[in-house]
């Protein structure tokens, strides 16, 4: 009789604590100082000619973010991507290689946390990169073709706490080179570029003509400091 009670009472005092271990372990995250890494997919936009001759294979973005109490947040990272030649669909078949993207950016954005598991991350990357042509026919040449240009990525991440110091996120980005991609710089022939320039006409046709690329993938955000 004196038994059960007190192993009832025991098992009550168990499970209490559990529940209570649960809820600091899921507790809302508050961020302050953080370090984060995403990685997609990305796909040719808008440029018919970009998305005709270009496939995206990798889009990855390390980036540093400090939040403040109304929930800004401003850092910053490095940004790589690959786009490789799709060459089914190219003229030259054996002009083999790709682009490859190597830059920094300033990253400002508003995250909130809606629930204990649960937030959204608004953001805007810009900043410069560095373009490499590096093709099997630019291979022939004396150097690789290169250009610097600037960009920017405004992005949302859909964010799910695993934890009380990190968290995983859905990421849809889209990003602006600020150049008009011809087949030329991969070193094909002047007759695969486009033949009219009516997308330079005037200022919105030629911002219409910049690379741009749709990314979708995955980040993982590890929260250093807390508020």
């Amino acid at each position: 009789m004196f038994t059960f009670p007190l192993n009832g009472f025991s098992q009550d005092t168990s499970t209490g604590e559990e529940d209570e271990e649960d809820a600091e372990s899921y507790a809302r995250i508050k961020p302050h100082h953080s370090l984060s890494m995403e990685v997609g997919l990305p796909v040719g936009m808008r440029n018919k000619t970009f998305s005709a001759y270009m496939q995206g294979i990798v889009n990855i973005a390390p980036y540093y973010h400090y939040s403040f109490k109304n929930k800004i947040t401003a850092g910053a990272g490095m940004n790589y991507n690959y786009f490789w030649i799709n060459h089914v669909l190219t003229p030259d078949p054996k002009n083999l290689g790709g682009i490859h993207s190597l830059g920094g950016y300033l990253r400002f954005g508003y995250e909130n946390f809606h629930t204990d598991r649960y937030g959204i991350d608004f953001s805007v990357k810009v900043g410069k990169s560095h373009l490499v042509f590096d093709t099997d026919n630019n291979h022939k040449l004396s150097t690789l073709p290169t250009a610097n240009v600037y960009f920017v990525e405004p992005s949302l991440g859909f964010v799910i706490t695993a934890d009380d110091q990190s968290s995983y996120r859905w990421v849809l980005g889209y990003g602006v080179q600020k150049y008009t991609f011809v087949p030329t710089r991969l070193g094909f022939d002047k007759s695969a570029n486009p033949s009219t320039s009516s997308e330079n006409i005037n200022l919105f046709s030629r911002i219409a003509g910049y690379t741009s690329y749709l990314t979708i993938g995955f980040g993982y955000t590890y929260y250093i400091k807390q508020r």
